[in-house]
């Protein structure tokens, strides 16, 4: 935080002037106050004073305690002192002793100042004064007591008991922020994992289990965690009586922090700390009776309600004694109230009426001008007496005076914008008016500038959560100020808390206040539900929930999460609404609810510098500590487990987010997703991560923006809300015995549900492969299919399929071979349980045929034609026995695209892992042609379910002639990809993988046929899309681009003779998109672009640069894209000279997309149907 700025949580809230500096305007009269709080406008009157505390103390013998304390503490709040006005803490807290020990009742004090009374502090000062916010230290005690001990077998536990001081929310000091607790810390390192272990301490025992790491980490913090409470929460906590030294201790404690010893004061006569584990006949046992104790004897102190000051009006002071039965005298005539030698007092006394809770006396000030009360409180057990303390106050009613609007006696509905105004003693001035909103009083220098967070205002500021405004109205002609006026708002961001309820302790639900267009949202406390995934997981996930012995350690109304990527790693946001428990157990009485703001990246940041995160609930600016670290988390609630939970109106969260559209009825999202939202308070619905400072402090001239995102996670569920049913999956194709590859195509219902699959018998999650085609069934074998559906988060039964593929032909034989003599009888056989077929009419056998039984006979002239059938349909060769030869040619002539040499690969590197950029930062290549005829008109080439391989003619206007079979056997390709001229001949090339991972060249002639395959590559399996993208390097051969199971994305230029080169990596996280297209040149600048569909179904265009590079991608499509099943990019097939788009849908039509060449289409046309028998379509 830069030095002079104000830290919020609210975007754009104007606190401060809109430039976010003080007015630095000179007064011709200057406001003195010389750094102290303002009182007036030409002088400064004297703050209230007490002088030091009387020093030493009684030591701790029976006897001087005895002496010193009453014999019993009052009962009023147990134990409690009142509230200190200079901190915002209780004075004291005490224990009641225990008489049957001889241990006297002892009061502690909150010690900040000694020596013997540690700390924690970052920015404390203790040579400097305490100050509520300003200096003081994040945790102090009021007592503390710690110790350690070693196992035999090096397990480490540590033992921390506490009275003590910290700060709510985000722990920062804050005013209104002060919280106190009973602190039991148990901690284990190096233990045995999943073992239990015994921790006998002074104050009970606890069993308790280590994790995974063979640690144990638990705290419990019972006590006022929030305001507003009666501080007297403590005392429900297990902590008390103080644990003190067995012998005297430093004058004025009851022990020295620095100093390891023996202690009294257990309770259970435990005054030692033992540990036994794990548990079983070998268990270890590790003790001690020496802790490190800290507390100072409280002395009695007094103090005011309302300090000196200024003042419009009359008012009424309260003088109360920090101990309940301490007497107060007070003058108001400017003379010193004293106990005289014969007991008799100057000025007025006041005894509290014996068993008083507190010692309080109004005092009544009505006197205009000035008023200077004196007062002292005297300890009747010891007659010690404080110093005088003074304050003086000004009642002035014609000083300049100011209001605020709205008012304060009411809640404000969520943020709200406040007015301040004011008058003088003439009409014609205006007051000039300065602020604090973290409870200081406003202050200024000696030349009336403002200081430390006080603010000239100039405009309606709005407040977004609850504070405690402080103004003061300053005549701009004569310097004179007003009265220091508090305006305590309280900002309800939710509407209403719902009934606790009786199962588990917590409000049954919370309502938002909605906002303008959008009635309020109600939200269940979400346990048991698909679409709440955030949650603890209960101890017995397999039974249903009951509390308490089943019940999840955290559960939420409403919870959001986003992302944002800086520099490759992730900081994240954490908004929530959530239930928890005060202890780290499940326990009925410690049911805390607070609103969560949370924001973590570990190892992100330059350390020392400041970044500002705008969420939709505020911004923060915060800096990273030593190791580039920031770890922010503001709970705000109902903290304090007393079964109050109207706090939670409070906190900051709300409204509550929800999707901007399509979230499944009853819900505010499906808990899984990330997704645009609304709701935001301040219209602020994105979180965005910039630097606003160098790491020595320096503000940089502009921000710099290091990530931003508009979607979030979200989960809450309305009352009444049912989630949706579960989605089903099925698989066109259903497993059993083949003899051929098998194409496998998968729907969901509803179908826009997202399938997720496997094929190596694994479990499937939504971290498997998401399905976006038709599966091809080919490793020879049992491959296992297992897929699910899943919709809105809500998975479907797991389907199995099983696929068994036999490829291999039986062997037919046949006795006697060769030529034969009429009469001979053919004894025919054939491999495993196949079957045999013959005809002796010389037709093609077929399982129609003859079923061979028994030896055949044939006559002169006869032939005999024979096939063995397997129970998977392979089928043999035909065999022939003749008494004349008389074999039938079995082939056609068709080009075999299995034909060719295998061929090893020029040295490409096999497509491999490096990590790399987004798809929205880079690379791109040149322009495909699917001219495979040399006609100049773009065609199409597809394959069928049985690997026949079709020509589609273009006619250069959308359409296209009959088909024409060009090959067959293609079932054994994986993928097919129209590469364009990549020989260099002119002529329209394929590529192609096969179901081992080699890539395949097949060299076009331009006559819509193809030269034997040459293979060009091996490994290529690891690729889960390979495009022919054209050019994309400018060096005008084609390319190839292709995108690995990691999500990475490559680019193999072109060497122009049917090779590529080693790949080079040009984009990373591509695993977003379901389908990637090379449609050429897509927006008319010469270069070869990309075109993608992402999950949501949109379709995006990378524009190539010519470089192997591209621009950020741009939407070019809105949903519904996923209603196809394959998107292709044949080049102009309308004959317009511009690039078009071919899809098909889930029916099987085609569609044309006629591209206007400038990245966008005109509507689709229809141009096909019955497609969806073709397994590749390019």
């Amino acid at each position: 935080m830069h030095e002079g700025e104000l830290m919020t949580s609210d975007p754009e809230i104007k606190l401060r002037p809109p430039n976010g500096r003080r007015s630095q305007r000179r007064r011709a009269v200057g406001v003195a106050a010389a750094g102290a709080v303002l009182l007036s406008g030409l002088s400064v009157l004297p703050p209230a004073t007490a002088a030091a505390l009387p020093a030493g103390g009684a030591g701790l013998s029976q006897s001087a305690l005895a002496g010193m304390l009453p014999a019993a503490l009052p009962k009023g709040p147990a134990g409690v002192g009142p509230i200190n006005p200079d901190n915002g803490y209780p004075y004291w807290y005490g224990d009641s002793g225990d008489a049957a020990k001889g241990l006297a009742p002892i009061r502690l004090e909150l010690c900040v100042d000694a020596a013997a009374c540690p700390v924690i502090g970052v920015d404390y000062d203790p040579t400097q004064p305490l100050t509520v916010p300003g200096n003081f230290p994040e945790e102090s005690f009021w007592w503390s007591a710690e110790t350690e001990v070693t196992m035999p077998d090096g397990a480490e536990a540590l033992l921390v008991m506490a009275q003590e001081a910290a700060f709510s929310g985000a722990g920062e000091v804050a005013d209104g922020q002060q919280n106190a607790f009973a602190r039991l810390r148990i901690r284990l390192d190096d233990g045995v994992p999943g073992q239990q272990y015994t921790f006998t301490h002074p104050y009970g025992v606890d069993v308790l289990t280590a994790d995974d790491r063979g640690r144990i980490r638990f705290t419990e913090d019972i006590g006022c965690m929030q305001q507003p409470c009666s501080w007297d929460e403590p005392s429900e906590g297990r902590i008390g009586p103080f644990l003190r030294w067995t012998e005297e201790a430093p004058d004025g404690f009851i022990g020295d922090p620095n100093i390891q010893h023996e202690v009294v004061g257990s309770p259970h006569d435990t005054n030692f700390f033992r540990v036994s584990g794990p548990a079983g006949p070998d268990v270890q046992t590790a003790e001690t009776n020496l802790f490190a104790v800290q507390g100072k004897i409280a002395t009695i102190e007094a103090g005011v309600d309302k300090p000196g000051g200024l003042y419009h009006s009359a008012q009424t002071v309260k003088i109360h004694s920090s101990f309940p039965e301490g007497k107060i005298i007070y003058t108001v005539d400017g003379t010193d109230p004293v106990v005289n030698e014969d007991g008799t007092v100057t000025g007025i006394e006041y005894v509290p009426t014996a068993g008083a809770a507190v010692s309080e006396v109004a005092v009544d000030l009505a006197t205009p001008g000035t008023n200077t009360l004196k007062y002292i409180s005297i300890d009747p057990a010891t007659d010690e007496t404080t110093e005088i303390y003074t304050e003086v106050y000004e009642l002035d009613a014609a000083r300049p005076w100011l209001e605020a609007t709205p008012d304060t006696a009411s809640p404000l509905a969520g943020p709200q914008l406040v007015t301040l105004s004011g008058n003088t003693n003439n009409p014609a001035v205006a007051p000039e008016i300065y602020y604090t909103t973290d409870g200081s009083t406003p202050s200024f220098s000696a030349d009336g500038e403002p200081l430390g967070n006080t603010w000239e205002y100039t405009e309606p500021m709005q407040i977004g959560t609850s504070v405690n405004l402080r103004a003061v109205a300053v005549d701009p002609a004569t310097g004179t100020a007003g009265e220091i006026r508090s305006f305590p708002f309280k900002v309800h961001n939710l509407q209403e808390v719902g009934p606790t309820s009786e199962e588990h302790g917590f409000p049954e639900w919370l309502r938002d206040n909605g906002w303008e267009g959008q009635e309020p949202v109600q939200l269940d406390l979400c346990l048991e539900d698909p679409l709440c995934p955030v949650v603890e997981e209960r101890p017995d996930p397999e039974s249903p929930t009951s509390f308490p012995d089943n019940f999840p350690g955290e559960a939420f109304w409403f919870a959001s999460e986003s992302v944002v990527d800086v520099g490759g790693e992730e900081v994240q946001l954490t908004l929530a609404s959530e239930a928890a428990f005060g202890a780290d157990m499940v326990r009925d009485g410690d049911q805390v609810a607070f609103g969560r703001i949370r924001v973590r990246g570990d190892g992100v940041f330059e350390p020392g510098a400041t970044y500002k995160f705008t969420h939709p609930y505020g911004v923060l600016e915060l800096a990273a500590d030593v190791d580039g670290n920031i770890n922010y988390t503001e709970d705000l609630g109902a903290l304090n487990g007393t079964g109050e939970f109207s706090h939670l109106l409070e906190a900051k969260i709300g409204p509550f987010l929800r999707w901007d559209e399509g979230a499944p009825t009853g819900y505010l999202g499906d808990g899984n997703t990330p997704h645009a939202v609304v709701g935001s308070p301040y219209d602020t619905n994105f979180f965005k991560v910039e630097q606003v400072t160098e790491a020595d402090g320096e503000e940089l001239s502009d921000p710099d923006v290091l990530g931003q995102t508009d979607e979030f996670v979200v989960q809450g569920k309305m009352t009444n809300a049912t989630p949706p049913e579960a989605p089903t999956a099925t698989a066109a194709t259903a497993g059993g015995l083949f003899a051929a590859d098998q194409l496998v195509a998968l729907t969901s219902t509803p179908d826009t549900a997202q399938i997720f699959f496997t094929t190596d018998g694994t479990e499937p999650t939504e971290d498997s492969t998401l399905y976006t085609e038709p599966i091809a069934i080919t490793n020879e074998g049992i491959t296992t299919l297992k897929f699910l559906a899943i919709n809105f988060g809500i998975p479907s039964e797991v389907v199995t399929e099983t696929f068994t593929l036999d490829k291999t032909a039986p062997a037919l034989t046949g006795t006697p071979e060769g030529e034969m003599a009429a009469g001979t009888a053919v004894t025919l056989a054939a491999d495993g349980n196949a079957a045999i077929y013959y005809t002796l009419d010389g037709t093609e056998p077929s399982n129609a045929s003859t079923l061979y039984a028994a030896p055949v006979q044939l006559s002169a002239g006869q032939t005999l034609r024979a096939v063995a059938i397997d129970e998977a349909g392979n089928t043999s060769a035909i065999g022939t026995w003749t008494t004349a030869a008389a074999e039938e040619n079995p082939g056609e002539g068709e080009e075999n695209p299995g034909d060719g040499e295998e061929i090893p690969g020029e040295g490409e590197e096999e497509p491999g892992e490096t990590p790399g950029e987004t798809p929205g930062e880079e690379p791109a290549a040149a322009e495909s042609s699917n001219d495979f005829t040399s006609d100049g008109k773009a065609d199409l080439i597809t394959t069928d379910r049985t690997g026949k391989l079709w020509l589609y003619v273009g006619k250069n206007n959308g359409g296209y002639e009959p088909r024409k079979q060009i090959g067959w056997g293609w079932t054994s390709m994986t993928s097919l990809i129209s590469t364009g001229d990549t020989d260099g001949d002119g002529k329209a090339d394929l590529v192609a993988r096969d179901t081992a991972g080699k890539l395949w060249h097949y060299a076009g002639k331009g006559t819509g046929w193809f030269e034997a395959k040459k293979q060009i590559g091996w490994g290529w399996n690891i690729m889960t899309s390979i495009v022919g993208s054209g050019d994309f390097n400018g060096d005008d051969k084609n390319d190839l681009v292709a995108r690995d199971k990691a999500g990475d994305l490559w680019l193999y230029a072109g060497h122009g003779n049917g090779w590529y080169a080693p790949k080079q990596k040009i984009g990373w996280g591509w695993n977003s998109m379901t389908m990637i297209v090379g449609p050429g040149d897509f927006n008319g600048d010469g270069e070869a672009d990309l075109v993608t569909r992402d999950r949501a179904g949109d379709l995006f265009l990378y524009a190539g640069d010519g470089n192997s590079s591209y621009a950020p991608k741009r939407k070019i499509g809105w949903g519904g894209w996923n209603s196809m099943t394959m998107i292709v990019g044949p080049g102009d097939m309308s004959g317009d000279g511009k690039a078009d788009l071919v899809t098909r849908d889930r029916a099987g039509n085609l569609y044309l997309y006629v591209g206007d060449g400038k990245g966008r289409m005109a509507p689709k046309q229809k141009i096909g149907w019955g497609w969806n028998m073709m397994n590749n379509i390019l």
